[in-house]
């Protein structure tokens, strides 16, 4: 909890640092011509509606940040689900939060963007003048294109999430990696396995090396460890 907490912390540190840096990359490629200026108060005011908007973003991406983990986290079991094999571990919700997160991220513009005129009520007309005079006019051109690309690089970070998983049954494990590439080793191939203090969360190593955590898979039961254990001979490390 305190690292999804952590994560969340700093992609908002890094949205406020990076949106003054993509305004002013979006007036160099966009200008807004000639502009009817605002007032120092009106600035100074729309840049305290555009916190809460920020603020609103935030809540909005990790609404949804947790949500696309968790239903990521099941999708992959579902897609991995196999009645050939003895056990089947898929990544877990901690391994998602990652992708989920960039997604959350992403996404979260959508529902901003259709809040926006609810959130700042009768200041709306004012607040997009002020963003053509900060942004240019083209922006929300340029933000749609910059949409498609995150969403486009969020689904495919995605899709090499979905690769790993592991496969256990009684002669060896099958390790799927990311790139969707495919390590058998026999159970005679492990080196240690160790447990790392919490119900579930094993770290497997093999000869050549390989390191398997488990804190980050799902689901890993007493059964499936002492049959590894039985079959390769070695005892678990605590």
């Amino acid at each position: 909890m305190i690292d999804i907490l952590k994560s969340l912390l700093l992609s908002f540190i890094a949205v406020a640092i990076l949106l003054p840096v993509l305004r002013y990359a979006l007036r160099r490629l966009s200008p807004a011509g000639q502009q009817a200026q605002l007032s120092a108060d009106e600035s100074r005011y729309l840049q305290k509606k555009e916190w809460q908007l920020t603020l609103a973003y935030f809540v909005f991406a990790s609404v949804l940040s947790v949500f696309f983990s968790g239903a990521l986290a099941m999708l992959s079991s579902i897609l991995h689900l196999s009645s050939e094999q003895m056990f089947v571990m898929t990544p877990n919700f901690k391994a998602f939060f990652a992708p989920g997160l960039l997604l959350g991220l992403t996404v979260a513009l959508l529902p901003l963007r259709l809040s926006q005129s609810t959130l700042l009520n009768q200041d709306y007309d004012l607040y997009k003048q002020y963003l053509r005079q900060q942004e240019g006019l083209r922006s929300i051109r340029l933000y749609s294109i910059l949409f498609g690309v995150m969403l486009g690089f969020s689904l495919v970070v995605l899709w090499f999430a979905m690769r790993w998983h592991v496969n256990v049954d009684e002669n060896q494990v099958q390790v799927t990696n990311l790139l969707n590439q495919e390590r058998t080793y026999p159970h005679a191939a492990i080196e240690s396995i160790r447990y790392l203090g919490t119900e579930g969360e094993y770290l497997i190593t093999f000869e050549d090396q390989t390191v398997l955590n488990t804190a980050y898979l799902k689901p890993v039961s007493l059964d499936m460890i002492a049959l590894m254990a039985d079959r390769s001979g070695k005892r678990v490390i605590r």
